[in-house]
């Protein structure tokens, strides 16, 4: 009977082999995802108030559907968010098509929208620091400053 200070051969397990590529590299399962960063809002010069400034908020939507919305700001008409939402698309990341609220938060009655704008990633070069321009009935009211990135996944 040995105290098997350096492990017996029973202890010894064999390694699973990690699956690999033809290259040699990991062969591992991934998905993609998309994260929305909504940075901030620009010069909102549309007023809804009567007293003071708007208190803005964005809503996100991906391919119709609400995938959130930023907290609001008190009394602003420029402001950084820096607020993250986070999707995986059905199909082609690059096929989804965004849009934006923006809103006035306020205290009495329905929130007022101040405008929207849309971004569709498929038209784009670069996702990164984008500017998203905002309508309310055909006239530029402002804009909202976006990055979008597409990443990759483990899946376990």
């Amino acid at each position: 009977m040995g105290f098997g200070l350096f492990g017996s051969k029973k202890d010894k397990k064999k390694k699973k082999a990690m699956p690999t590529n033809k290259d040699g590299t990991l062969a591992v399962e991934t998905t993609k995802i998309m994260e929305v960063y909504i940075q901030s809002i620009n010069n909102i010069t549309r007023e809804t108030d009567v007293v003071g400034k708007i208190d803005p908020y964005v809503i996100v939507y991906a391919n119709d559907q609400v995938i959130g919305k930023t907290k609001p700001v008190d009394n602003a008409t420029s402001c950084v968010l820096n607020e993250l939402f986070v999707i995986k698309s059905k199909g082609d990341p690059k096929s989804v098509m965004f849009k934006f609220d923006l809103m006035d938060k306020d205290d009495i009655g329905d929130d007022d929208e101040v405008g929207a704008g849309s971004f569709n990633p498929a038209t784009e070069d670069s996702m990164e620091n984008q500017i998203v321009h905002l309508k309310y009935k055909g006239e530029d009211i402002g804009s909202i400053s976006i990055t979008i990135k597409i990443k990759d996944i483990l899946l376990i």
